[in-house]
């Protein structure tokens, strides 16, 4: 009971005593006739009863009727509450359906929800997209159909529309759609032009890629956004860079060098496509060229992948010699040899001569301490060479760096590590961004002369971007 309705209780209680002990005290008074005319009139307790309830029952009919409301209002919100909750619950059950790839259930769940709220915007987006992923594209066009009735300046639904479309076996549709999107809403348009354009690198379709890049910075420039344009520049590059790639495989090695330089001309420090130029030389039969592309390249950006080229070039041509010859002219004109006497261990250790690796790699050893990649290759020299107890130290220190390394080389953009050097990390799609691992703690990429290359995956962060 409520503090309020007890407190009127007792203040009633109090009032009938008061009157029961008045009414005695004063009998004899309210038996007396109370005249309300010449041949009218009533006991005097009646005429004051009369008065009490003319005065009273109004207050309290109209405070019990605002109190009735009140409870009938509360009961409906309640209702209403438990609803929502019960379809808050549906959704999320839902959700987690679809996460799990159980879409018969999660769609009867959201049927369940549109049964009790038929034009909720997000449960038709989902139940829509839901049906399409069960293999009903008919039944989900028509779901998001009746959405875009509903919602007919939502993106999100015409998006949803154009899959469906596609998955009807009606591109042609879909593209007009799209279209329509880019027309009719430039903001949502961008986002999801660039949405279509991060589905094609995903899975490596570099010619619709190239395409969509375009109609992106067209839009951008049209929307007077030419700032943004810059902003593809990573995408760009790399596009360009696979095109070439591809002109490569079709032996078309003049298209390949053409277009490459187009790719060097807007950023010298490209490493992908400097290797590519030097692979393009060597297919040309120019052995020299191919050559000095490499040490240009790893003199305009410091990075060992190209004495680990020159390397392997010279193994494969069981030129080894010519490659140690490579490596100490590189050391002697190396105003920071760090990486380049790295390489030269390594190339040591490669041609099993690994006395002369031990001798140029641990007088380097406080200047390579941090590398994990460093104290790898020492266990593995000192393994090759029986001496367990050193190599069982030299791991534990790779250990203490980095833990255990699962490969020399790492991804700048995602720190993703890889056995071999890649032109493009496959973990987070950046290009240029895969290096041999030495930047670790305190050893910076200037100590080691390794210039920054600026084209990564510019393509992975404009598509976080909300371009509303």
């Amino acid at each position: 009971m409520r503090l309020r309705t007890f407190l009127a209780i007792l203040a009633a209680l109090v009032v009938v005593v008061a009157v029961a002990y008045l009414s005695n005290q004063n009998s004899g008074l309210l038996v007396q006739r109370f005249a309300l005319s010449e041949n009218t009139s009533l006991p005097l307790y009646g005429a004051l009863l009369a008065a009490f309830l003319l005065g009273f029952l109004p207050a309290v009919s109209v405070l019990l009727t605002k109190t009735l409301k009140q409870d009938l209002a509360q009961r409906r919100l309640r209702k209403l509450d438990r609803e929502a909750k019960s379809r808050e619950g549906s959704f999320r059950r839902a959700v987690d359906f679809e996460a799990d790839g159980l879409w018969g259930k999660a769609a009867a769940e959201l049927e369940s929800c549109l049964a009790e709220r038929p034009e909720d915007f997000s449960t038709l987006l989902r139940y829509g997209e839901v049906l399409r992923r069960q293999g009903r594209a008919e039944d989900a066009l028509e779901v998001h159909r009746r959405a875009s009735v509903l919602y007919p300046s939502s993106v999100a639904i015409l998006y949803q529309l154009a899959a469906d479309y596609e998955a009807r076996g009606e591109p042609e549709v879909a593209g007009q759609i799209r279209d329509r999107v880019v027309r009719d809403f430039p903001g949502q348009g961008l986002r999801v032009l660039r949405e279509q354009r991060n589905e094609e690198l995903g899975q490596s379709q570099w010619k619709e890629a190239s395409r969509l890049q375009e109609k992106v910075e067209s839009l951008l420039l049209e929307s007077d956004r030419a700032g943004d344009v810059w902003d593809e520049e990573g995408v760009r590059l790399g596009l360009a860079y696979q095109r070439a790639v591809e002109c490569l495989e079709a032996d078309q090695t003049d298209e390949t060098k053409r277009r490459l330089e187009e790719v060097l001309e807007a950023e010298p420090r490209f490493v992908p496509a400097l290797i590519l130029l030097g692979e393009a030389e060597l297919l040309c039969g120019d052995e020299e060229e191919a050559i000095a592309v490499w040490r240009r390249g790893f003199d305009v950006t410091g990075s060992p992948v190209f004495l680990l080229r020159i390397e392997d070039h010279f193994i494969d041509r069981e030129k080894p010699l010519e490659a140690i010859e490579t490596l100490h002219r590189v050391i002697a004109e190396s105003e920071n040899d760090t990486l380049s006497k790295f390489s030269l261990g390594r190339l040591f250790y490669r041609l099993e001569m690994h006395d002369e690796a031990l001798r140029v790699l641990e007088p380097m050893h406080e200047r390579l301490e941090t590398a994990p990649t460093y104290h790898y290759l020492l266990a593995r020299i000192h393994q090759r060479r029986g001496e367990i107890g050193q190599a069982v130290e030299a791991y534990q220190a790779c250990v203490r760096r980095a833990g255990i390394a699962s490969g020399e080389f790492q991804c700048r953009a995602c720190e993703a590590r890889h056995g071999e050097w890649m032109d493009r990390c496959d973990a987070c799609g950046s290009w240029n961004t895969v290096e041999l691992d030495f930047e670790e703690q305190t050893l910076s990429a200037e100590e080691l002369g390794l210039q920054q290359a600026a084209v990564r995956a510019v393509y992975e962060r404009s598509s976080r971007r909300s371009d509303g």
